[in-house]
């Protein structure tokens, strides 16, 4: 594989960054849109107002995306979120765009819970008054002049998208109001015109029981930009790929892709057709109106030349630098004497004047430090080094630390060594603490001071200063001096066969840690609903260097349900550390308590089933197969399509495993092999995952969709066993409500809409004041086999060690003849 950091040298493009930015000081306009999930923003009509119209663009985004698929990988929940807010993070990039979270922080209750049909059940989670103040809060520290909610808050549509534009409509009238959170210390905001989507959220997903609103406003996305190397529409495609583990991103041609808006309300409650805004300064020129002395209004007439004239000049470099140098003359100039609410037009302008600068230069700055992950209280070395290009008349005069959180103790930034061009500035520092500092922030970009570690550098290019801020190249955060893995991390455990659990625990230590391994320090404790169920056994305890190995009796008396071990050191909690890497995104370090999380399941073992698996890369319910005692084969295609499958009681096809699996191909032989007595259990697919009628099953069957039509998204739905005596439900575990109990995110989705007759549908549920959905589970006998198709999301409840999905899961996958 091609080394990352080979990678981002070879990418790197001053020249379209130049561009960029030179783009970025034809304009003094923001445009707001807001959105529920990493993967909602409309991308092509940002790139187009960006990259095209030089606006300054912040997207808000509601949740960190811990509740979606992964179609990279295994990362779920915190993970997950984790992964797709780099994502974010490298797709608003693309298109020079700030973005901002209602969710702060990873603790926030603004979160991804899951599929949420409602406004009202989103609220329940996430707080409507505290979604309210952080949405007002986004509005008061960026200053947008228009805002934009991605979807219609209509019925039909995802609560989590009917909540935020709610939020989004109420925060219009309430930033403004100074009587509204005023311990927010913001000052009152009022943004110059509302819009609304003017297309429908329907589709495969969502269905949107309202029409939209009529277009009032266009935006063209199909000009070609030979710099960029695409259009908008295009551009925005390529920036939506940045969400890889949602596949996002698809291939357009040279079209024009307009986009549809409807202007919903005004500062000044008179429509207007004309332009996005009215009544706003939109260019440097324009805001001569608003500076308070001639000296002022002059600059800004001469900044608006120059900003034009350094576009003019692209890629003219020698006549780009001097036009920058007067246009930051003329900037500081305009700052002294615009007035409010209007200041902060300038000070963007004086930002992105910098950043087109350090482009200009060809700086190439980069800000690092060694180790890459520090340890809390270990010395650390951070180093700013830049490309000294010849005849840039570039240097920088200072670079200081900006802590915000006061999370370390540092020196100031010195002279490094001369690396050839490349020069450095470097500072010792150390975190502070005694926990992980975290990396996640509130909001990244430009225009608003950064809430997280960073540096502040002012530099002289011919005789004239500039500042920007820098953030570390990868994120910066801590790790304690001990940290800890655990083995196995979760279990089953079958109460009718109960053996002593084996647990292995491997510590990392740095050497400032000063803590002594030893089966005194290290040890693992129960939780509270734990300790008179599992017994460590301490005397039997076994070290091998920093690797320990523990010894669990289960109690007499172990009862169905889930208990945990947390290891201590010292008595003190240790940490596990998950490295998230994937090669589109930064590298990420999630922290979380090392401990084992146990299941008691009363269930009957696969013990003697043999199971071939059709992996579809999303889903780990093979590894439970094997923990309930199945022996598991992984099928790849060729065993799939040609291989002997005589060998195999029972074959499960992975969820989504359609969309990159022949099962299509195969069905017939896999239908013959029912026939002779196997039995198929497919595991819920969406259409798109070359789901056909009739050939993806041995007869007829099809997922719903649109899916919030054919899911069920409250976790304690009711349920209904319509054929209790039934193979699935009767043996060898007997199936009651109670195995629906205890469930976590929602009862499944893509529940079949239609089946043929050879079917019977053994559950009912749904959402509350809907109408019973039938398609959850279904069987047909096949000859002497049958198939089982299981829209449940137990794959998802074994990994959450939900009692009840085991006992259903090992009733599925037993051998039935007809």
């Amino acid at each position: 594989m091609k080394k990352s950091f080979i990678i981002n040298q070879e990418t790197r493009n001053p020249i379209r960054e130049l561009y960029s930015w030179l783009k970025s000081l034809q304009s003094t306009l923001c445009f707001m849109q807001t959105g529920a999930h990493p993967d909602d923003e409309t991308t092509r009509l940002l790139a187009a107002l960006s990259l095209g119209q030089g606006a300054h663009i912040v997207y808000v985004n509601a949740v960190r995306g811990q509740g979606g698929q992964n179609a990279l990988g295994p990362e779920r929940g915190d993970a997950l979120g984790y992964l797709r807010t780099e994502e974010l993070i490298a797709a608003m990039a693309l298109i020079r765009a700030d973005l901002a979270w209602l969710a702060e922080t990873d603790d926030d209750p603004i979160r991804d819970f899951g599929f949420s049909k409602s406004d009202k059940q989103t609220f329940g989670y996430w707080g409507e008054a505290h979604s309210l103040r952080q949405m007002i809060k986004i509005v008061r520290m960026f200053k947008p002049d228009i805002l934009l909610p991605t979807f219609l808050d209509v019925p039909g549509q995802h609560g989590h998208h009917r909540a935020v534009t709610q939020v989004t409509l109420s925060a219009f009238d309430l930033a403004a109001d100074d009587s509204v959170y005023p311990d927010l210390n913001l000052g009152s905001w009022q943004t110059n015109a509302l819009y609304l989507p003017a297309w429908g959220g329907g589709g495969g997903s969502y269905d949107d029981e309202v029409p939209p609103p009529n277009a009032t406003h266009q935006v063209d996305t199909g000009e070609f930009d030979a710099v960029y190397g695409g259009t908008y529409a295009q551009i925005g495609e390529w920036s939506r790929a940045s969400h890889a583990t949602q596949g996002m991103g698809r291939l357009l041609d040279e079209e024009n892709w307009p986009v549809q808006l409807h202007q919903l309300k005004t500062a000044s409650n008179t429509p207007f057709a004309d332009k996005l805004t009215e009544n706003l300064p939109t260019t440097l020129a324009e805001m001569a109106e608003f500076c308070s002395g001639e000296p002022g209004k002059k600059a800004a007439l001469k900044a608006s030349e120059l900003a034009a004239e350094a576009l003019a000049a692209f890629p003219d470099i020698a006549s780009v630098i001097p036009a920058l140098c007067e246009l930051q003359t003329c900037l500081d100039v305009m700052e002294g004497e615009v007035t409010q609410p209007h200041r902060h037009r300038i000070q963007l302008k004086k930002t992105q004047s910098a950043m087109a600068m350090s482009e200009a230069c060809q700086m190439q700055i980069s800000f690092g430090v060694t180790p890459e992950i520090p340890v809390i209280g270990a010395a650390t070395t951070a180093r700013i080094s830049w490309h000294q290009a010849e005849k840039a008349g570039l240097e920088i005069n200072n670079a200081s630390w900006q802590d915000p959180l006061g999370a370390i103790d540092a020196s100031g930034f010195v002279a490094g060594t001369e690396d050839g061009k490349r020069r450095s500035l470097s500072s010792e520092f150390s975190f502070t603490g005694d926990t992980p500092t975290p990396v996640m922030t509130g909001w990244h970009g430009v225009s608003v001071r950064p809430s997280t570690l960073h540096a502040q550098v002012e530099f002289t290019v011919r005789g004239t200063k500039f500042r920007r801020t820098l953030m570390p190249d990868q994120p910066l955060g801590s790790t304690p001096p001990l940290t800890a893995a655990i083995n196995p991390a979760k279990q089953l455990v079958i109460l009718n066969k109960p053996e002593n659990l084996s647990l292995q625990l491997a510590v990392m230590q740095d050497a400032a840690a000063g803590v002594s391994l030893t089966t005194d320090e290290i040890t693992l404790n129960a939780a509270p609903n734990s300790a008179d169920a599992l017994i460590v056994n301490t005397a039997n305890t076994l070290q091998k260097g920093a690797s320990f190995t523990f010894d669990v009796a289960l109690a007499d008396n172990l009862r169905q349900g889930r208990y945990s071990l947390a290891a201590q050191a010292g008595g003190v909690p240790l940490l596990s550390s998950q490295t998230l890497a994937y090669p589109h995104i930064r590298t990420q370090t999630l922290f979380q308590p090392c401990k084992t999380d146990i299941v008691a399941v009363d269930t009957a073992s696969l013990h003697g089933i043999r199971v071939g698996w059709i992996d579809g890369g999303v889903d780990r319910a093979w590894f439970w197969t094997e923990q309930l005692g199945a022996s598991v084969t992984q099928l790849d295609d060729d065993a799939l399509l040609s291989g002997n499958l005589d060998g195999f009681d029972v074959i499960v096809s992975g969820v989504f495993a359609g969309g990159t699996r022949p099962i299509n191909q195969a069905m017939d032989r896999l239908k013959g092999w029912m026939q002779a007595g196997g039995r198929y259990v497919s595991q819920y697919h969406r259409p798109q995952d070359n789901w056909i009628s009739g050939q993806s099953a041995p007869y007829d069957l099809m997922p719903g969709s649109p899916s919030i039509r054919w899911r069920v998204t409250e976790a304690d739905a009711p349920v209904k066993i319509l054929v209790p005596d039934h193979e699935l439900m009767a043996g060898p575990n007997q199936i009651t409500l109670a195995d629906f109990d205890g469930w976590e995110k929602e009862r499944g989705l893509y529940f079949a809409s239609e089946w043929g007759d050879e079917y019977t549908p053994i559950l009912a549920m749904s959402d509350a004041g809907e109408d019973p959905l039938y398609g959850s589970l279904a069987h047909a006998p096949v000859g002497d086999g049958s198939h089982v198709h299981c829209a449940l999301n137990l794959f998802y409840q074994m990994d959450q060690l939900v009692p009840g999905a085991f006992r259903i899961f090992t009733n599925l996958l037993q051998v039935a003849r007809h």
